[in-house]
């Protein structure tokens, strides 16, 4: 028999012990408290993924220990954001409170009859009645932990009463004065849900939208929906734009791929360096570049705000645009577009390619630049396209070059979801903790591939560290602009 060994948090102790290869946690905990003596205390019922009861944090993530094998050097820890009990038991009963007091059930006033449900109405909430209520997703929410917001499952709960025809609550005000505009919809709550639950696009965005049309909005929201009624961008434009001075086409010889490149609306009215180095870099690579000019705003802002309405127009003038293009792809510089462009305009007929996805394809020789750089992964690049080994693999190309991972390079930085706009304070919360954490690298660059993110960190970290002004953040194509 092989074995393995994993260790247990026990009220902050942490203990090893060895275990046989190839059963599940939850078994593991069996054979330590049978062969060991030991009275580990943890919570288990159906053993098959389907009552939640025993969700825990493994190596550093929310598990079902009933589903998830041993590995040697595996770490078992009590579920992260609740008060623990003892050992693995954590204290659930602030949940159930909170629930009771949304009105977890169907809310009816009246003498007429109770409408029947169609299976249109099934379809529509159907996709977030899933939940085994492990709370995986409440203790990994960023915006539950910085700020008084309840978490994805309960904005969940509300969807699927307000997508059901027989229900009269208020959900969707009810979901707004519980702080709904706090979610920066960077699917972490998607990512740990053993349900796979789309809690972000089937709950958070659609009760937004429902809110948005009930008049339940941020103010500062609308400011956006004047900035693109105006001049079909996100922000303010201030003097010329990048679309405005440069070129339509950028071609190279020897062509290895054609592209167009979709500049988005930080890029083109306020980033006008990271739209020329992505076209000096992808020439570099081979790679000719065409940039239509009557792009508009890819609707991102308007998506994760509620605004579906005026998103619409955007994206039926961009598929106008893109869709006539001779080329070999879309290329975006922002993780926003990016996600945006590939889950939400279903009928393009034009391949959607992050700029990290298309230079780790074509990979040429760099520059050596002698620096200690850290990545930053936004949530619509990791978790909004899978992408987060291709950049890394580009950084480690540059000779001398030095990766340090920061402590988790996935955490949420607080821009997204409209939260930098419509609650600051929240934004600021979340990227508080993110700054910190690159401080620690001692890196002398922040690489990232969304301007969201990068102008949230570089404000984070002037706000909160002290760096002497030494700590630059930056889009990945302006690093390689200085080593192609």
């Amino acid at each position: 028999m092989k074995w393995v060994t994993i260790t247990v948090n026990r009220n902050g102790i942490l203990k090893r012990y060895k275990v046989p290869e190839g059963i599940t946690v939850l078994e593991a905990l069996e054979y330590i408290n049978s062969n060991y003596g030991e009275g580990i205390l943890y919570r288990a019922s159906c053993r098959s993924g389907q009552c939640g009861s025993c969700a825990m944090t493994i190596n550093n993530e929310p598990r079902l220990a009933c589903k998830t094998k041993v590995e040697d050097g595996m770490l078992v820890e009590p579920l992260e954001g609740f008060n623990v009990v003892k050992d693995l038991i954590v204290d659930r009963s602030p949940y159930y409170k909170k629930t009771q007091n949304l009105q977890n059930y169907l809310v009816w006033e009246g003498d007429e009859d109770i409408p029947k449900i169609t299976p249109k109405d099934i379809k529509e909430f159907k996709g977030v009645r899933n939940c085994i209520e492990c709370l995986s997703c409440l203790s990994k929410c960023p915006a539950r932990k910085f700020s008084h917001y309840p978490g994805p499952t309960f904005m969940r709960q509300l969807a699927r009463f307000a997508f059901d025809p027989r229900d009269k609550g208020d959900r969707e005000k009810t979901a707004y004065f519980e702080n709904l505009h706090n979610c920066t919809t960077c699917a972490k709550c998607v990512e740990v849900c053993p349900k796979e639950i789309d809690i972000v696009h089937r709950a958070i965005e659609r009760l937004r939208e429902l809110a948005f049309k009930k008049g339940y909005y941020l103010k500062n929201h609308l400011t956006v929906r004047e900035n693109i009624l105006k001049g079909c961008r996100s922000v303010k434009k201030e003097g010329i734009s990048l679309l405005e001075e440069i070129g339509e086409e950028y071609t190279v010889d020897r062509e290895k791929m054609r592209v167009a490149l979709f500049t988005g609306c930080l890029v083109d009215y306020r980033l006008h360096h990271v739209g020329r180095s992505a076209i000096r870099v992808l020439n570099a690579h081979g790679i000719s570049v065409v940039i239509p000019k009557d792009q508009v705003c890819c609707g991102s802002p308007l998506l994760r705000t509620g605004q579906k309405d005026l998103a619409e127009k955007l994206k039926r003038k961009n598929l106008q645009v893109f869709n006539s293009l001779d080329v070999d792809g879309v290329v975006t510089v922002c993780a926003g577009c990016g996600s945006t462009l590939k889950r939400d305009y279903r009928e393009r007929e034009f391949q959607v390619m992050d700029i990290t996805e298309v230079l780790d394809r074509i990979p040429i020789e760099y520059k050596p630049l002698d620096v200690k750089v850290t990545y930053h992964d936004p949530c619509h690049l990791r978790r909004g396209q899978g992408i987060y080994l291709e950049p890394r693999r580009i950084l480690k190309r540059i000779p001398k070059l030095k990766l340090v991972e920061m402590e988790i390079a996935d955490q949420c930085c607080g821009a997204g979801g409209g939260v930098r706009s419509g609650r600051p304070e929240v934004a600021y919360a979340i990227g508080r903790r993110k700054a910190r954490m690159i401080y620690k690298t001692g890196a002398d660059y922040v690489v990232t591939v969304c301007p969201f993110c990068e102008y949230h960190i570089g404000d984070t970290l002037k706000r909160f560290i002290d760096t002497g002004d030494n700590l630059e953040v930056m889009n990945i194509v302006s690093l390689l602009d200085r080593v192609v």
